[in-house]
């Protein structure tokens, strides 16, 4: 049988252990490119298992449809909306899925918080170009935090929070008063966490309801003296308007990992700005989370096929007619 590993552009797992432990039951190819639509589908067409690097590889009816030999799709981390779930189920692929990077993420967004209250990319620069600049940075202690989403990085956010002491209320589409107390957290209104809170982190996953959750409208509420963090996805928030607002001061910055179009686009204006802190979809990228996702991956093609008991299999339904 034969597993093929997708996306892994950094050479992570060209030697890794998890894919010497699968080479010990099947046949593994591991490709770093990103190829053309013709190639991937090449080396996919006869693959027993796919494992995904994330959402690096868009899974459209018409990919899944050239899977003539696969019996499992192991995706690392939670994500699915790269692939065409109602395809996968009419085709009865299972789809199995990995824990997502939450802890990494979370290291993320306050590593952003503090850059930007703290200007360290713009005095380290002035630095480099030999210029003493006198300047007043933003604490943290004290400061309101407002989560969009108390799910697991939204928790964590909070949890860090409160060892900085931050004041920290949250608001979710499907959080309840009730969770957030019973987190030490003040429940909010959107309106209300936008309009009292000195940094706004959004921890909610992209679903049909988040979806441009936040718009011109919203940024008008913020503080002025409000920094933006997102690190979930592009598509939560209007991206044209916050461009306005961030170039119109309407508040003080943005920490941005995720981007409508991926990779973003040179002509993007978010890169001539000054009071933003970019980085390219990096909130799950580290040495943990890249062991974890395989070694789980690993762990759920092994119970599928060696145990015969499949585990975090999302699509479950589809198993009753392989």
């Amino acid at each position: 049988m034969k597993v093929v590993i997708l996306d892994d552009w950094e050479g992570f797992y060209s030697n890794h252990p998890q894919v010497e432990r699968l080479r010990s039951h099947f046949e593994v190819e591991v490709y770093n490119d990103q190829p053309t639509k013709t190639i991937l589908i090449e080396r996919i067409r006869h693959a027993d298992v796919i494992i995904p690097i994330r959402e690096r590889t868009k899974f459209t009816k018409d990919i899944l449809q050239q899977l003539q030999h696969i019996k499992l799709i192991a995706q690392t981390g939670a994500g699915l909306a790269h692939i065409d779930m109602d395809e996968a189920i009419k085709l009865h692929i299972p789809v199995s899925t990995t824990p997502g990077g939450s802890a990494a993420v979370v290291e993320l967004i306050f590593g952003m918080m503090i850059n930007l209250s703290r200007k360290l990319l713009p005095l380290h620069q002035d630095l480099k170009n030999r210029i003493w600049q006198e300047s007043v940075g933003l604490s943290l202690e004290n400061k309101t935090v407002g989560i969009i989403g108390l799910g697991k990085i939204g928790s964590g956010v909070a949890n860090i929070a409160k060892a900085f002491n931050m004041n920290v209320v949250a608001w979710g589409p499907r959080l309840t008063e009730e969770r957030a107390s019973a987190q030490g957290v003040t429940y909010t209104s959107l309106e209300e966490l936008l309009q009292r809170s000195h940094f706004i982190v959004i921890a909610v996953r992209l679903v049909p309801e988040t979806k441009l959750l936040l718009t011109e409208h919203h940024f008008n509420l913020m503080r002025k003296d409000a920094f933006l963090i997102n690190t979930s996805r592009g598509e939560i928030l209007d991206e044209t308007a916050l461009i306005k607002a961030l170039s119109t001061d309407k508040i003080a910055g943005a920490g941005l990992d995720v981007f409508t179009e991926e990779p973003i686009n040179e002509d993007n204006p978010l890169l001539t700005l000054d009071n933003v802190l970019l980085s390219p979809h990096i909130g799950w990228k580290t040495d943990n989370m890249f062991n974890q996702f395989l070694t789980t991956a690993a762990d759920n093609i092994l119970a599928f096929f060696i145990d015969k008991n499949p585990t975090r299999i999302v699509n479950p339904d589809v198993l009753s007619v392989q």
